[in-house]
């Protein structure tokens, strides 16, 4: 399960080295089981137990992302994290906005990932809580005419850190293929951490994404927390309500030399 970060999709011209192309004998198949796979994370109590289930709609405004023009974006985000007795499933998609230009029009584009894992093994009395068998759909698309659909398949582990407020951890490794729009044709490789902590209605939570083993593209490294404070108590209602900051600090943007974004956002979420 990976939290999401909100990212602008480039334009054609800004990606001089666009990310990537999966062959179409493997896009098939994938999309079939990705159709599983959203098919399994509908089971029924009866099939299968809820554990945990949050959705959630966020706001996020920042002034200083690059590829973006004047470094403005505005982020609306729909996201969905449960688990159940099989597994668990992270889905969020992005309506992301940029500047007004000359002509009062502004860049709109769409992200989202569909996350599922699949239990493979539990353990007690270990730092490793429960191995995965780990997936993940990337999709996305913006109004200079970039789209991509991109295919992940690894494992992953479930981790218990013994750190007070620690909600989850966890480490996944996957393969990626990569289909996009762009004329490249080039897998690599993703390092994916997650954490969540909270105490006393303090919340960080976030990831690192580090993508390497590209033949077109430079080493990624994109770290995303989120910091957060929890308004549920302080205003007396029965949903949470988070207000704070998500910082993105990523190194080489979308495998561009040299791209270096370190930007700070105000954030708002509500849980429903």
């Amino acid at each position: 399960m990976r939290y999401h970060t909100s990212i602008e999709l480039p334009s054609v011209a800004q990606l001089k080295k666009p990310r990537l192309n999966v062959k179409r004998s493997v896009a098939k198949p994938l999309t079939t089981v990705l159709i599983a796979v959203m098919a399994l994370a509908g089971m029924s109590h009866s099939q299968a137990k809820v554990l945990f289930s949050d959705t959630s709609v966020s706001l996020l405004y920042g002034e200083d992302y690059k590829l973006a023009k004047d470094g403005e974006l505005t982020t609306l985000t729909l996201e969905h994290a449960s688990t159940h007795t099989w597994g668990g499933v992270f889905f969020f998609v992005d309506r992301l906005q940029g500047a007004s230009d000359n002509e009062k029009s502004r860049a709109k584009d769409i992200y989202g990932e569909l996350a599922p894992k699949f239990k493979v093994a539990t353990f007690d009395d270990s730092y490793i809580k429960q191995v995965n068998f780990a997936a993940q759909y990337e999709f996305g698309s913006n109004s200079s005419g970039f789209s991509q659909d991109n295919y992940m398949v690894g494992v992953g582990a479930d981790l218990d850190v013994p750190i007070p407020g620690m909600k989850y951890a966890s480490a996944s490794l996957y393969h990626v293929f990569n289909n996009n729009s762009g004329p490249n044709d080039a897998d690599d490789q993703q390092i994916t951490l997650t954490y969540g902590w909270e105490k006393n209605n303090f919340v960080i939570d976030g990831y690192v994404d580090y993508s390497f083993n590209n033949d077109d593209l430079e080493d990624q490294l994109h770290i995303n927390p989120q910091i957060k404070y929890n308004l549920q108590q302080a205003l007396g209602i029965d949903n949470r309500i988070e207000v704070g900051i998500e910082y993105s600090y990523w190194r080489n943007k979308f495998g561009l030399d040299g791209v270096n974004q370190s930007v700070p956002s105000a954030l708002v979420k509500v849980h429903f």
